[in-house]
């Protein structure tokens, strides 16, 4: 079960990192799109979106594999965390996925 919430984090933290790459690569004309994670807000405005997305994306994968392998948490904490950040990060990408609807963009990267 651990092997596939770790997989499962990995997916959804991708489509995270898609989607709000969609939602911020370009200003929209008449919409303000602002990242709502003040953290990640300040990342992309310190080093540039992509840059700031490939950090995160090195930290996440570097702190899944630090949970999934580490002997100090047991299993039973593991899955809560793992569940907890798929849960958290899965209403990120719904937000994002119905910003990109509102902006008329294709969850492709095609269009405008």
């Amino acid at each position: 079960m651990l092997p596939l919430f770790a997989a499962l984090t990995v997916a959804v933290t991708a489509a995270d990192h898609w989607t709000t790459y969609l939602c911020l690569r370009a200003p929209v004309e008449g919409w303000q799109v602002t990242e709502g994670n003040p953290l990640a807000s300040w990342l992309f405005s310190s080093i540039g979106l992509l840059p700031g997305i490939a950090f995160d994306s090195a930290v996440t994968l570097c702190a899944l594999f630090f949970l999934v392998t580490t002997d100090l948490l047991p299993r039973l904490p593991k899955l809560a965390i793992l569940g907890f950040i798929m849960l958290w990060t899965s209403w990120a990408v719904f937000n994002n996925l119905a910003a990109i609807h509102a902006l008329g963009f294709s969850v492709l990267g095609t269009g405008s």
